[in-house]
C-alpha cells in the first residue's frame, strides 16, 4: 500500500509540472537544434553527433501522435512529458533515498543476529524495536520533503526550460534520474543475504540498470557522467566476492549491449538514403566517428592544461571518496563533510587560475545557482550535504562523485549553451536540497510531535517550492516566443524565388529552415547553404540528394576540395593555403555557376574578412540579406529593382545571447539596407527600415544616427 501511495504521489507531482510546462511550451520552433531535431524526427533522420537514435524514434512516434497538426509542437510536448515523468521518478527517487537512514540498517543486521527463539519475548526485541521507530523517518514527513524537492528541481531554470522546447535533454534527465534510482536500489536497497541460487533475480536492478544504461547512451552519452558515482559505488559494494563479481559483470555487459544496440538505427538508416544524413554513418568509421562526436571534441578539453587539471579533481574526489568509504568506521564522521570542503576548495584554487574558457563555464554555473532554485533555496543545499554525511555514507559518496564528475567535465567545454550539461549537477543539489529539509526537520522534532504539526511542516515546506515557481516563471515561459519562427519566415519573404542563401546562422534560422523546408513544404524553392557545414564531408551528400542542380553546377569545384577535406577529416597533413584557396573556389562557384539563382548572403558571412569567395561580386543590403550581384551588372552602385519587405517580428528586451543576437541582426541589416535606400534617394523606404530597426533595438546607435543625421 505503501508503495502504490508513493507512486500516486508522484503520479501527482508529475501532473503538477506537466500542468506548469503546458502553459509555458513554446508554441513552435525554439533556438539552437530545435528545427533540425523537429525535421529528422519527422522523417526518421539522422541528427547531428552523437546521432540520439532513441530520441529519434520516440520523436516520431510523438509526430504521430493527434496532439496538434504541427509536429514540432508535438515534439515540444514530448519533451514537458518527459521531464514531468523526470519529475515522478526523482520523487519517488527521494523517498527511496530519505528510507536509508545507515542507523536502520545498523538495527537491522544487528536484529538478524539474535537468535530467533531469543527474538520472541526478549527485552532485546523491544529495544531494538523502540530504535527502529525512533530512528525512522515517518512517512508523512518523507512525502512533504520529496514533494518538495520534487517540486523544486521541476521549476528549477534549466530543468524547466528543458521542457518547454524540443530537445534531447528531457529523455536524458529522465533516464539519469532512473538511472540512479535503479542503481542504488541495487547497491544500498538490495536484501545483504539475498538468494543467489537464482542469479538473475537476485540482482534483477543491477542487470535492469545496465540494459537502462545502455538505452540511455543511444540518446546522450553524457550519460558516462555517471561514471564515477557507479563505479565508485559497485565495486566497493561487490569486491567482497570476485566470482560473483566477474558473473554479474558478464550478465550487466549482455544487458546493456542490448539497451545499446538501438544504436544499429544510425547505420541501417544512412544506407536508406534519409532526408537529413548528419554524418552519413553508412560504414564503421563514419559511425564510430558519430557516435563518439569527433565533429565537436574540438571544444572539450580544448583549454591549455584543462586535462591535468581534471585529472587531478578528479582523482582527488574519487581518491577520498574510496578513502572515505574504506575507513568510515575508524575515522571521524566529521571528516566526511570536510572532505566536501576540501574538494570544493581546491577546485576552486584550480578553476581560478586555469584558462578563461574553463574560468568563464564555471562563473556560469556558479553565478546561475541563486537563480536556478529561486531565491535562497539553493542554500539549504549545504546542511543537506552536512546532513547526509551523517546519514548514509555511500548515498553521501555517491552524490559527491555524480556532482563534481558532472561539474568538472562540463566547465571544459566550449559552448555558448552550457547549462543543459549541468544538469546533473543541478539534480544533485535538488537531492542535497531534499536533506537540507531533513536538516529542518531534525532540528524541529522536539516542537513537532503530533500528527497534525507534521501535517503542517510538511503542507509548509511544500509550499515553500512555489518560490521557484514564481522566480522562474517570467523567464521560462515560451509560450509566446515566435522569434526564431518569425526571422525564418522574414528571411523566407526577402529571398526572391529559386535562390541561394549562403549562412552560418544555424542557431537562429538555418535549423529551422529545415524543418519549414522540407517538413512543412514552405519554401522549397530556396537552397540554403551553411557555410561551416561545408567543412564536413557528409554534407556533400546531403546537398547533392537535396539540391542537385545546384551542386552539380559547382560540382569541380566540389571535386578538388572533397580530397583535402579528406585529409583535413583523417588527420593528414594538408597545406592549409591550398585548402583555403580551393574553398574560396568551391564557395564562388555556388554563386557564379548558378547565374539563374539570385545568391545572398547573411551579415556574420560579410564580417568573416579572412575567407572571402566571390570578390567580382558587390554586396548590397537587401532586406535582412546581402544580395550578391556581379560587378558587370552594377552602374554607379546602384542596383534598379531594390524592394523593400513589410518584415514582421516581435521584439524582445535583453534576455541572453541567443534573443540579443537576433534583436541585433534585425537591427543591423535593417540598418544597413536603410543607410543604402538614402544613399540612393529612397528616404520613405529607409525611414520605415530605421524604425523596425529601432523596434528591435530601441537604442541601436547606427539607427539612432541615420535618423537624427536625415531627420526621419
Amino acid at each position: 500500500m505503501q508503495k502504490k501511495l508513493t507512486y500516486i504521489l508522484g503520479f501527482i507531482a508529475a501532473v503538477i509540472a506537466f500542468s506548469v510546462y503546458l502553459m509555458t511550451l513554446a508554441p513552435t520552433v525554439w533556438f539552437i537544434d530545435s528545427g533540425e531535431l523537429s525535421a529528422v524526427a519527422s522523417t526518421l533522420g539522422i541528427a547531428h553527433p552523437t546521432g540520439y537514435p532513441l530520441f529519434t524514434i520516440i520523436g516520431h512516434v510523438f509526430t504521430l501522435l493527434p496532439i496538434s497538426s504541427s509536429e514540432v509542437y508535438n515534439l515540444n510536448v514530448m519533451s514537458a512529458f518527459f521531464c514531468s515523468l523526470g519529475v515522478m521518478m526523482f520523487f519517488i527517487f527521494l523517498k527511496f533515498l530519505l528510507s536509508r537512514h545507515e542507523s536502520i540498517t545498523a538495527i537491522e543486521k544487528q536484529r538478524k543476529q539474535i537468535p530467533q527463539k531469543s527474538q520472541k519475548n526478549s527485552t532485546v526485541q523491544k529495544d531494538l524495536t523502540t530504535k527502529e521507530k525512533s530512528a525512522a523517518l515517518p512517512d508523512l514527513i518523507a512525502y512533504g520533503i520529496a514533494g518538495f524537492a520534487a517540486l523544486v528541481l521541476a521549476f528549477s531554470k534549466t530543468y524547466w526550460n528543458s521542457a518547454n522546447s524540443v530537445e534531447v535533454y528531457p529523455l536524458h534527465v529522465f533516464f539519469l534520474i532512473s538511472l540512479m534510482f535503479v542503481f542504488l536500489k541495487a547497491t544500498i536497497g538490495a536484501k545483504p543475504n539475498a538468494d543467489e541460487s537464482n542469479f538473475v533475480s537476485a540482482n534483477r536492478y543491477y542487470l535492469i540498470f545496465a540494459f537502462l544504461l545502455g538505452l540511455s547512451f543511444t540518446n546522450h552519452l553524457t550519460t558516462i557522467l555517471l561514471a564515477p558515482a557507479c563505479l565508485t559505488l559497485f565495486f566497493y559494494s561487490n569486491l567482497y566476492n570476485k566470482k560473483r563479481l566477474y558473473r554479474l559483470l558478464v550478465y550487466m555487459a549482455v544487458c546493456f549491449m542490448i539497451g545499446f544496440s538501438v544504436y544499429l538505427y544510425l547505420p541501417i538508416r544512412a544506407n536508406m538514403d534519409p532526408t537529413f544524413i548528419w554524418g552519413n554513418p553508412y560504414n564503421f568509421e563514419r559511425f564510430f566517428w558519430h557516435i563518439t562526436g569527433k565533429q565537436f571534441s574540438v571544444w572539450i578539453f580544448s583549454a591549455k592544461g584543462s586535462i591535468p587539471a581534471f585529472l587531478i579533481l578528479m582523482g582527488t574526489t574519487v581518491g577520498l571518496s574510496v578513502w572515505g568509504l574504506v575507513k568510515q568506521r575508524t575515522i571521524s564522521k566529521n571528516l566526511h563533510f570536510i572532505f566536501f570542503i576540501l574538494i570544493c576548495v581546491l577546485g576552486y584554487l584550480l578553476i581560478s587560475g586555469s584558462n578563461p574558457i574553463v574560468l568563464q563555464q564555471f562563473k556560469k554555473f556558479s553565478a546561475s545557482l541563486f537563480t536556478e532554485f529561486g531565491t535562497a533555496l539553493v542554500l539549504l543545499a549545504i546542511p543537506g550535504v552536512f546532513y547526509l554525511s551523517k546519514f548514509n555514507l555511500r548515498l553521501y559518496y555517491f552524490t559527491l562523485l555524480a556532482f563534481f564528475g558532472c561539474l568538472f567535465y562540463a566547465i571544459n567545454y566550449d559552448i555558448n549553451d552550457i547549462y543543459s550539461y549541468f544538469l546533473l549537477s543541478y539534480i544533485i543539489i535538488a537531492v542535497w536540497i531534499s536533506f537540507g529539509g531533513l536538516f529542518i526537520y531534525e532540528q524541529l522534532t522536539e516542537m513537532l510531535k503530533s500528527s497534525s504539526q507534521k501535517t503542517a511542516f510538511a503542507i509548509i515546506i511544500i509550499l515553500i517550492s512555489l518560490v521557484t515557481l514564481s522566480t522562474n516563471y517570467e523567464v521560462n515561459d515560451e509560450s509566446k516566443n515566435h522569434y526564431v519562427e518569425e526571422f525564418t519566415m522574414n528571411i523566407f519573404t526577402n529571398a526572391e524565388p529559386n535562390s541561394i542563401i549562403i549562412s552560418s546562422q544555424w542557431d537562429f534560422w538555418v535549423s529551422a529552415s529545415w524543418y519549414f523546408h522540407f517538413v512543412k513544404n514552405i519554401r522549397p524553392d530556396i537552397v540554403v547553404i551553411d557555410k561551416e557545414l561545408l567543412r564536413r564531408s557528409w554534407y556533400f551528400k546531403f546537398l547533392e540528394n537535396n539540391y542537385p542542380e545546384v551542386y552539380n553546377n559547382a560540382r569541380p569545384e566540389i571535386e578538388r576540395f572533397l580530397p583535402e577535406l579528406y585529409k583535413f577529416e583523417h588527420n593528414i597533413p594538408y597545406n592549409q593555403q591550398s585548402i583555403m584557396k580551393l574553398f574560396e573556389e568551391m564557395m564562388t562557384a555556388f554563386v557564379k555557376n548558378n547565374p539563374n539563382r539570385r545568391s545572398y548572403t547573411t551579415w556574420e558571412i560579410e564580417q568573416n574578412k579572412n575567407e572571402p569567395f566571390a570578390q567580382e561580386y558587390t554586396r548590397f543590403p537587401d532586406g535582412l540579406l546581402f544580395r550578391l550581384v556581379h560587378k558587370s551588372e552594377v552602374s554607379n552602385n546602384v542596383i534598379t529593382d531594390l524592394k523593400t519587405f513589410d518584415f514582421r517580428f516581435t521584439p524582445v528586451g535583453p534576455k541572453d545571447y541567443y534573443h540579443e543576437t537576433l534583436m541585433l541582426s534585425y537591427s543591423l541589416m535593417l540598418t544597413a539596407s536603410a543607410n543604402y535606400l538614402l544613399s540612393i534617394g529612397k528616404n520613405d523606404e529607409a525611414k520605415k527600415y530605421i524604425e523596425l530597426a529601432l523596434l528591435a533595438m530601441p537604442n541601436y546607435p547606427q539607427a539612432l544616427e541615420l535618423k537624427r543625421k536625415y531627420n526621419l
